[in-house]
């Protein structure tokens, strides 16, 4: 009965247990697995220090002369264009830039492509109509890294590049005039996982404390204000959210709640919480997705707009718009993971197996949504997934990977062995886009397979859980409850800490919610003192456990610790990841 595989982590030594002694045993196994072991890693772990734990801006290779670049700019009145990426990154980072730009009353413009007919980064055809308008500096966020045909052509035509980014470069560099990212070979920056809207948000911080700044009247933290927009990049990109990210995120979060944006405040008006209920989860499932709708459906410009906009009824007609781009999201989705999965399921019939690496694709998907059906897939069979739509004769598609398999590194190993395998490709390591000709693709689907070969064998080909640590009934109580709250906010790198207990018994069981969809569970416990106790949980969208169990059952399960709140009274709940009924 058991749907996933539970991946217990490693132990914490006892020489960690040692120096971490000032903390319960469960909390410093948390803190081992998220790479803290010294007192003074998890004091800057629990206590982010804003003045202390984010590091000097100018030590990003490039930084300072990009500032010296744009500054120039500013001064002699130079047009100045922001070109960024359509995703929430890119569109947060360009935020982030055109935010500062306005602080200091500079003139400039943005060039938002479409991601269906331009595709990802900087192409000819835009930077054709940039150079029409006579720009002098072109700022790239969140794109750009890669680009060195259309950096030459801008190059050729006088007009100077500035590159913001955070994705791998490749091994040729473009000839901008500078390049800000702290993956670049040179870069001494210590924390390379920032996302483009938090390498903007350093350079803005340079830019800000700047003579310029000074003279244009930017008070002593003023940046502060952008971190609403970095908060919400950072946690859309899925960026690990430890040390810096995590600092930018824990006080981003407090500007999200008070932030003046007029279009972000209806974005959290509309996802149903108080200001004062938001938190990373909150922002990573009901305000990132609606802002990457809007390129996924229509045009980014709409998010960006409404980011941007200090109009109060053009903001309402915005967030119609996005509203309306994000229920369309879901309707195609749905029908595309469905479908999708429909096929997979009988491929494997018919091979007898998941194959190493999903390559999967069909004419009527947009390449809006191709990324979204691949993270479905990568999740529900725990392969890498490439996934493509397709435009004119061109399939343009999204990946996504799982830990061990670098996903750039691969697609880069099929352009070494056919240079002309891809139109263009990029990304991280774990999620990344392409763009093959049609002519192309089966080349690609026997190459991509041909290098898989081997690199996943020993990964099962169902769902893992990463479960934390195994606790007893004795563990679950409000003190650990309190030092989880202090692990928060949640997100890459730092998920909410999921359990597993053993031998708990069913006490009763019952079906909730709208369909019933969702088991209810009381569990029975005995602790170390042979005192009884009763635990509430819950497990959503898995009606199905239902026939399988009865009371009086043992079961093994894996589950997060949260609290829950009804008609005034707090408890803690288990919420249910997964069951396996003992013998």
């Amino acid at each position: 009965m058991q749907e996933k595989i539970w991946e217990i982590q490693k132990k914490a030594p006892d020489k960690i247990l040692k120096e971490l002694d000032d903390y319960p045993d469960v909390v410093v196994q948390l803190l081992y697995n998220r790479g803290i072991k010294t007192k003074i890693e998890a004091k800057q772990f629990f206590n982010p220090d804003y003045e202390k734990d984010l590091k000097d801006p100018f030590l990003v290779f490039g930084l300072e002369k990009a500032l010296k670049r744009l500054i120039k700019a500013i001064e002699n009145k130079e047009k100045i264009v922001v070109y960024h990426d359509y995703d929430a990154d890119g569109v947060c980072g360009s935020i982030v830039v055109a935010s500062a730009l306005k602080e200091l009353g500079v003139d400039f413009e943005t060039y938002t492509p479409d991601r269906q007919k331009e595709g990802y980064g900087l192409n000819k055809e835009a930077v054709k109509s940039i150079l029409k308008k006579g720009v002098d500096l072109l700022i790239t966020v969140d794109c750009g890294i890669n680009d060195v045909e259309e950096v030459d052509l801008l190059n050729k035509n006088e007009t100077d590049v500035i590159i913001i980014d955070h994705h791998l470069p490749g091994e040729k560099l473009p000839k901008a005039h500078a390049i800000v990212n702290p993956k670049q070979k040179d870069c001494c920056y210590e924390f390379k996982d920032l996302c483009a809207a938090g390498v903007a948000f350093k350079f803005c911080s340079a830019l800000f404390c700047s003579e310029i700044g000074k003279k244009r009247g930017i008070k002593e933290g003023a940046e502060k204000w952008l971190l609403d927009v970095v908060t919400i990049a950072t946690i859309a990109d899925m960026m690990p959210l430890l040390g810096e990210n995590r600092t930018l995120v824990k006080y981003g979060l407090k500007v999200v709640k008070k932030t003046k944006r007029i279009g972000l405040k209806k974005l959290l008006d509309r996802a149903g919480n108080l200001r004062n209920g938001i938190d990373a989860n909150m922002i990573a499932f009901r305000i990132a997705p609606k802002i990457n709708a809007t390129s996924r459906m229509t045009h980014a410009s709409v998010s960006y707009d409404l980011l941007e906009t200090d109009n109060e009824e053009i903001a309402e007609k915005l967030i119609e718009m996005v509203e309306k781009a994000n229920n369309d999201r879901r309707k195609f989705v749905d029908k595309a993971v469905k479908d999708a999965i429909f096929w997979m399921e009988k491929d494997i019939s018919e091979k007898g197996g998941v194959p190493e690496v999903i390559v999967i694709g069909d004419n009527g998907w947009t390449p809006g949504i191709v990324g979204l059906v691949a993270s479905r897939l990568t999740e529900k069979y725990n392969r890498p997934s490439f996934v493509y739509g397709r435009i004119g004769n061109i399939f343009k598609g999204s990946c996504r990977s799982v830990d061990g398999f670098n996903i750039v590194e691969a697609m880069s190993e099929c352009a070494k062995k056919n240079k002309d395998i891809f139109l263009a490709f990029g990304g991280h390591a774990g999620a990344g886009g392409f763009s093959i000709s049609e002519e192309n693709m089966n080349d690609f689907k026997k190459l991509i397979l041909k290098i898989s070969e081997g690199k996943l064998k020993n990964k099962p080909k169902i769902p893992v859980v990463r479960v934390e640590n195994k606790i007893l009934p004795d563990d679950i109580n409000w003190e650990i409850s309190n030092w989880l709250s202090q692990f928060e906010p949640y997100g890459q790198g730092n998920n909410a800490p999921i359990f597993s207990m053993e031998n708990i018994e069913i006490a009763a069981l019952r079906l909730v919610g709208n369909g019933s969809k969702h088991l209810k569970l009381t569990l029975k416990a005995k602790l170390k003192e042979g005192e009884i106790k009763f635990f509430d949980a819950i497990g959503f969208g898995i009606p199905e456990f239902y026939e399988k169990l009865k009371k009086g059952d043992k079961i093994n399960i894996v589950f997060t610790i949260e609290e829950n709140e009804w008609n005034g009274n707090k408890s803690l709940q288990l919420k249910l990841k997964d069951i396996v009924l003992t013998k």
